[in-house]
């Protein structure tokens, strides 16, 4: 009976923390920049071809072993951009779908970004971009708890319906900007740059996310043409990388490095800032491991990765981590860019460079 009511009080708490995180947090993919036109607008455009991807996220998905409607996150996203090479410019359009609880707290996005490449110099290129946007927030609250409906002996009977508003309808505004050459990168973003107000009744401002990104790609091994076919042409690198974010009072760090052999992509990073404590709260800012490996078939790529929680809430139970994949489609271009009209591109952890080097390996029209 005790361990019942441990879980009960339990799946309580963590009701509390979904209703009040989803109106303070952002929504965060492991896979930073295989989803990283969700990242930063000034990613749009950044392969030079035209590019799909599909990305979606499952996190937590033991919490409804404790309640059938429990309290898993489920995020998926669709997005397409493609690069203007008259215009020196990227677009992108985005929808995204975010479901807490079943679809108890659920979000809707429509975005489409706008960027520009700037040749600095030989060496460096800057890309700053812009994102417009509109988001509808669904809420129900016919499943949830409220702390009038307990008493001592738990669930006392009574059927509180809070006289609250169901949907809120709300533009965003986002911008940032890539700094880059061909090994090194530094990039930042701002998100809901308008703050906007997410609350059905009264006024709940959505607190700006700043996001900061950079790495450094270290070539191993490489070859003038790369083709995964043949076992004697490949690259073979490692790219140290940093993402720090944070939001209101909340802030984190992703610190990895990923490897790169020809078709096969594998990256781990630690997820937290060990050496900060809450000290209100009483819990060190230590969430979790995230393992990646990822493969590559002629112009498809599909990247898959594991969250182990490390936090106390891994402790307390088993809560399932999370899973999240990525499947990109870099569409072949009519006119190929051939070694005549080089370009710089971004050396982010990806597949994109070996397609770029096997179109340039081939005769342009």
């Amino acid at each position: 009976m005790r361990i019942l009511q441990y879980k009960f009080y339990l799946l309580i708490a963590a009701q509390l923390f979904l209703w009040m995180g989803s109106s303070a947090q952002d929504i965060q993919f492991s896979q930073f920049y295989s989803a990283n036109i969700y990242q930063n607008p000034a990613f749009a455009g950044s392969s030079h071809y035209s590019r799909f991807m599909a990305h979606s996220r499952l996190q937590w998905p033991k919490l409804n072993k404790i309640e059938p409607n429990g309290g898993k996150f489920f995020t998926y996203m669709g997005a397409f951009d493609t690069y203007l090479p008259k215009y020196k410019s990227g677009i992108a359009f985005m929808a995204l779908r975010d479901e807490i609880g079943l679809n108890r707290i659920n979000t809707t996005e429509f975005h489409a970004m706008y960027s520009y490449e700037v040749d600095i110099n030989n060496r460096f290129t800057f890309r700053p971009g812009i994102q417009l946007g509109i988001a509808q927030r669904n809420y129900d609250y016919q499943n949830l708890l409220f702390p009038r409906e307990l008493d001592d002996n738990g669930l006392n009977g009574v059927n509180y319906n809070p006289n609250f508003g169901t949907q809120k309808i709300y533009p965003d505004v986002s911008a940032g900007f890539l700094f880059y050459d061909n090994a090194f990168w530094v990039g930042y973003s701002a998100h809901h740059i308008n703050n906007p107000n997410i609350a059905t009744v009264g006024i709940s401002k959505l607190p700006v996310i700043h996001d900061i990104t950079g790495g450094y790609k270290i070539i191993l091994h490489t070859k003038s043409t790369l083709n995964y076919r043949t076992s004697d042409k490949v690259e073979v690198s490692i790219t140290p990388t940093v993402h720090y974010k944070f939001q209101g009072k909340a802030d984190q760090v992703d610190a990895g490095v990923y490897g790169i052999f020809d078709w096969f992509l594998a990256g781990i990073w630690y997820r937290g800032i060990p050496f900060k404590k809450y000290e209100k709260l009483k819990y060190i800012n230590n969430e979790s491991m995230v393992a990646q490996v990822g493969y590559r078939w002629d112009r498809f790529t599909v990247n898959y990765s594991y969250d182990f929680v490390v936090s106390k809430l891994g402790g307390i139970r088993q809560t399932g981590g999370a899973h999240e994949i990525n499947i990109t489609y870099i569409f072949k271009p009519h006119v190929r860019i051939g070694p005549s009209k080089p370009t710089k591109r971004l050396p982010c952890p990806d597949f994109e460079r070996h397609i770029f080097l096997e179109d340039a390996s081939q005769p342009s029209p």
